[in-house]
C-alpha cells in the first residue's frame, strides 16, 4: 500500500506541477509595441500570437488587465481568421469558470462567434477543429459533432481523429479542468452519465476509425490514471481504453503510431502492477496510510523537475541512453513523471507531450537514462 501511495502521489504531483510552470515574459514596452503593431496590421499573426501567450501564461499579470485583452484578442481570431493556426491554441481559448482568467463574459461572446462561424455552409475542417478545441471541456456533445464533421471533410487527417478519441475520453471521464498540457484537474461525476458520455462510450465500440480509438484508450489510461487514483472519477477506465485500443489493432493491425499508442498503454499498466496498485481499488475506500521511513517509494525522494522551456520532438533526438537525470532536466520539462522502486533499483518514467499530444517517453534506472521511446 505505501508504493500504491508513492504511484499516486507522484502521478498526481506531476499534473499540478505541470500546471504552475512558469515562462519568461516579455517586457511591458515589447508588448505596448506589439499592441501598436496590431493597430495598424492586425493580421500581423506574430505579434497577436506573443500578446495571447503573454496574456495567458503571464501569472503575475493582473486578471483586470488580462482577461479584456484576452477576450479582445480572442474575439478577432474568431471572427477574422478562424482558420488560424492561433485560433486553435489554448491560449486561444476562454473558461467561463474555474480560474483566475475565467470570463463568463467573454466565454459568451466568444461561444456565440464559433457558433456562428461552424454554421457557415461552407466552413472548412480546420475551422471546425479550431471551434472544437474551444468546446472541448463546455459542450462535449458539440465537439464531437465538430470533430465527426471536420473528419469528413478530411478522412486522412490523424490530427482531427486523434482530437475527437481525446473527447470521447474527456466525456467518458466527465473531465471538467485540463491543463494546457492535457493533464486532467477536475471532473463532474454527474457528468458520466451524460448524454455526450454514452455517445462516447457507444463510440468505443462502432466507431471504425482507429485513430480516434487509439488516442482514445490511450488517454483513458493516461488521465483516467489521474483521475481515478487521485478520487475524482469513480471508475478504472483502464479496462475500456483496453477495449478501444484493441479495436484500433485491430482496424490498422502494421500502424507504428497506433502500436505505440498500445504500448503506452502497457507501460502504464506495468508501472501500476509494480507499484503494487490493484484492480478495482475502490476511490470510495479508506485511504492507504502515510509512507514510513524506509518505505521502497516516497514522494519526496526525487527532487521535482525544475521549472524550464517545454520540451519538443527535436530536443528528445538529443537524448542517449547513459545521460546522467541532471542533463536530461536541462532540457526541460516533462509533463509527467512517476518514480518507484523497482528490484531494488529506483526507476523512473517521464512522460513528454505538447498540448496533449504525445511526444515520448525516456526511462531512468538510479539516475541514469536506460531508454529512449519516440512514436
Amino acid at each position: 500500500m505505501q508504493r500504491l501511495l508513492g504511484f499516486v502521489v507522484l502521478i498526481v504531483f506531476a499534473a499540478q506541477a505541470v500546471a504552475q510552470v512558469g515562462r519568461p515574459q516579455p517586457p511591458a514596452a515589447q508588448v505596448e509595441q506589439s499592441e501598436a503593431t496590431l493597430k495598424t496590421n492586425p493580421n500581423d499573426s506574430a505579434a497577436r500570437g506573443a500578446l495571447l501567450n503573454y496574456y495567458f501564461r503571464n501569472s503575475a499579470l493582473n486578471p483586470a488587465e488580462a482577461v479584456p485583452a484576452r477576450r479582445r484578442h480572442i474575439l478577432w481570431l474568431i471572427q477574422n481568421a478562424p482558420a488560424s493556426e492561433l485560433a486553435g491554441l489554448p491560449a486561444a481559448t476562454i473558461d467561463a469558470v474555474g480560474h483566475r482568467l475565467a470570463d463568463p463574459q467573454g466565454f459568451k461572446l466568444a461561444s456565440d462567434a464559433w457558433r456562428s462561424q461552424t454554421a457557415k455552409p461552407d466552413t472548412s475542417a480546420m475551422v471546425l477543429a479550431n471551434a472544437a478545441r474551444f468546446f472541448k471541456l463546455s459542450d462535449k456533445e458539440f465537439t464531437m459533432s465538430l470533430l465527426d464533421r471536420a473528419h469528413t471533410l478530411e478522412l486522412d487527417n490523424k490530427e482531427i481523429s486523434a482530437r475527437l478519441g481525446d473527447e470521447y475520453a474527456l466525456a467518458i471521464m466527465g473531465a471538467t479542468m485540463v491543463n494546457q498540457n492535457g493533464y486532467p484537474l477536475a471532473a463532474d461525476p454527474r457528468l458520466i452519465q451524460s448524454a455526450a458520455a454514452q455517445q462516447a462510450r457507444e463510440a468505443l465500440t462502432t466507431s471504425r476509425n482507429p485513430y480516434a480509438l487509439a488516442k482514445a484508450g490511450y488517454m483513458l489510461s493516461w488521465q483516467g490514471a489521474v483521475l481515478y487514483y487521485s478520487r475524482k472519477l469513480a471508475f478504472d477506465p483502464s479496462p475500456l481504453a483496453e477495449s478501444a485500443l484493441l479495436r484500433a489493432v485491430s482496424l490498422a493491425p502494421g500502424d507504428r503510431e497506433i502500436a505505440a499508442l498500445m504500448n503506452e498503454f502497457r507501460e502504464i499498466q506495468r508501472q501500476k502492477a509494480a507499484a503494487g496498485v490493484p484492480p478495482g481499488v475502490s476511490p470510495g475506500a479508506a485511504p492507504p496510510p502515510p509512507a514510513t521511513p524506509g518505505a521502497p517509494v516516497r514522494a519526496t525522494a526525487i527532487p521535482a523537475p525544475p521549472a524550464g522551456p517545454q520540451v519538443t520532438a527535436d530536443d528528445l533526438k538529443k537524448i542517449a541512453v547513459g545521460m546522467k537525470r541532471e542533463e536530461l532536466l536541462k532540457l526541460g520539462q516533462p509533463a509527467g513523471r512517476v518514480v518507484m522502486s523497482d528490484g531494488g533499483h529506483l526507476s523512473e518514467t517521464y512522460q513528454y507531450s505538447v498540448a496533449g499530444q504525445h511526444l515520448g517517453r525516456v526511462r531512468l534506472t538510479d539516475g541514469i537514462v536506460s531508454s529512449v521511446e519516440i512514436p
